[in-house]
């Protein structure tokens, strides 16, 4: 009953009651292609080698036209591979600002399916003064994923960023694109103890707990870092202790001793995240998700 009882209050955590942190309508298109309007009759798929592509000036047009619908098929066309790409990039840099949000949003995917070529052309975009730009422009970028490594820096300014929901999808794509040495000097390595150490110190809770999300159990010596998180389980943010604990699970046994030293500690809090974590851990690994 009791470890019951403590998996019930692990699953209603507010972080993870919030369904980590992804944003409804922000990254709904970060995997996947628009969704198709459905008719009461579907007509059968013709052969895929019979499509018949729509020429890029007709797209543009489209793209200006009165209906939303046509705007934001017009938008996911332009992801196509084929020529112009500058100009093709320059068109859905001004869609992302599209009032309608199934433009803006047609807009980052086809943004993000073409890749590394429009990286540049989203980091620029991070700097827009609307918010909901720079929340579809990390959508985009998060969905180019690792070979966005170049906007890794701007990625990290924008979790700093004014609006709580663009640092909260400066999160999420943070974690796609992975951990790479930083060039700057004496910077510290993404994912790694100092990065964690880094980011554990700084004032903003989003902060603190993107630091321990895209932490890399097994890219150096994890003692330094277990003593971290076990510290983070007593953070005053309940979705930087939810993050600890699932770091520590995931590091599984080498965890166990300092979890288990951690249920004499003098906070109280830190002393129940512990149990839990070490509940969630199980007698032989990290067995309960």
């Amino acid at each position: 009953m009791l470890r019951a009882a403590l998996l019930t209050a692990i699953r209603s955590a507010p972080y993870l009651a919030a369904g980590g942190i992804l944003l409804a309508g922000a990254c709904s298109r970060v995997d996947g292609p628009p969704p198709q309007a459905s008719g009461a009759a579907a007509k059968p798929a013709p052969p895929p080698d019979v499509r018949t592509p729509v020429p890029l000036d007709t797209l543009l047009a489209q793209l200006r036209a009165a209906s939303p619908e046509t705007r934001a098929r017009a938008a996911t066309s332009l992801a196509d591979s084929g020529p112009s790409v500058t100009i093709r990039l320059q068109a859905l840099r001004r869609a992302l600002g599209d009032p309608e949000r199934e433009v803006g949003e047609a807009a980052a995917w086809a943004l993000g399916t073409i890749g590394a070529a429009a990286v540049p052309t989203l980091v620029e975009a991070l700097s827009d003064p609307r918010a909901v730009v720079r929340i579809r422009a990390l959508s985009a970028l998060a969905r180019v994923g690792r070979s966005a490594g170049s906007a890794r820096e701007a990625i990290q300014r924008a979790m700093y960023d004014p609006d709580f929901t663009v640092r909260k999808m400066a999160a999420i794509t943070i974690t796609r694109i992975g951990p790479r040495p930083s060039s700057g000097a004496g910077a510290p390595v993404l994912g790694t103890a100092a990065d964690l150490r880094a980011g554990l110190a700084a004032g903003d809770p989003l902060a603190r707990m993107s630091a321990v999300r895209r932490f890399q159990p097994f890219v150096d010596d994890p003692a330094q870092s277990i003593r971290l998180l076990v510290r983070a389980l007593g953070d005053v943010d309940p979705g930087v202790r939810s993050a600890a604990a699932d770091a520590l699970v995931a590091i599984g046994p080498p965890a166990r001793p300092a979890l288990t030293a951690a249920l004499a500690d003098a906070n109280p809090v830190v002393r129940r995240e512990a149990a839990i974590a070490l509940v969630r851990l199980g007698p032989r690994g990290p067995g309960i998700k």
